[in-house]
């Protein structure tokens, strides 16, 4: 896990059969109609899979979550609460640091790594806790499906004793833009400034909004930040 390369931009997805992220295989879902690379992309690594908000809607991966988004995903677990407090903690930093952009514009996902134990009511607890907003949802569903998201997403070690410890899961954060088939990586435990550079880079500053922060002071807000 601490091996993991912060990827500033550079993890530009060229769509290939052999998989989203080096070492990935193929997961087995419905695929998306059409053979666009973005079809194919969304076929191996996007599952439209059931699951469940902290809210308690029902709600598809793919088709409800994450096409036409930019979005950030991140796993989360009972069985993990400080790795998983901090990585709460860095998703707060990220969900002040882009203001009103996150619900707009970026969407972010904090998914249950143990879904047998972390119901919609466990995460929802999460959510007051880490003052998560419209734009930060908790997920939870079937076992099955969670594992499935798990693996198509790169969540997954090939090595299974580093898999069964929901650490590994935890300690990665995985971000993009859907439909530029933009994809990149970095450690979810990293300092906040960190992530928000790596995510920055990628996601810009957006358009001028209410609170959107003008673009030459983009620096001295990442210095801010805790």
């Amino acid at each position: 896990m601490g091996a993991v390369p912060v990827l500033s931009g550079a993890a530009t997805y060229a769509a290939r059969e052999g998989g989203l992220w080096p070492g990935d295989g193929p997961p087995r879902f419905d695929p998306a109609a059409g053979g666009s690379p973005r079809a194919r992309i969304q076929r191996q690594h996007l599952p439209n899979v059931p699951l469940v908000t902290h809210e308690g809607r029902r709600v598809r991966f793919y088709s409800d979550l994450v096409k036409d988004k930019k979005v950030v995903f991140t796993f989360l677990s009972s069985r993990g609460p400080a790795e998983s407090r901090k990585v709460m903690q860095n998703l707060a930093a990220a969900q002040r640091f882009f203001g009103w952009r996150v619900g707009s514009d970026i969407y972010m996902y904090s998914i249950a790594r143990n879904p047998e134990r972390d119901s919609a009511a466990v995460l929802a607890r999460w959510a007051r806790r880490s003052g998560a907003g419209p734009g930060w949802r908790f997920l939870t569903g079937e076992p099955s499906a969670v594992e499935m998201l798990r693996h198509s997403l790169g969540f997954a070690s090939p090595d299974r004793a580093e898999d069964a410890d929901p650490a590994y899961s935890i300690g990665l954060l995985r971000y993009g833009i859907e439909p530029e088939m933009n994809w990149a990586q970095c450690q979810s435990q990293a300092e906040p400034r960190v992530i928000l550079h790596s995510m920055l880079l990628d996601f810009g500053t957006g358009e001028v909004g209410p609170a959107a922060p003008p673009v030459w002071n983009c620096r001295l807000l990442l210095r801010q930040v805790r």
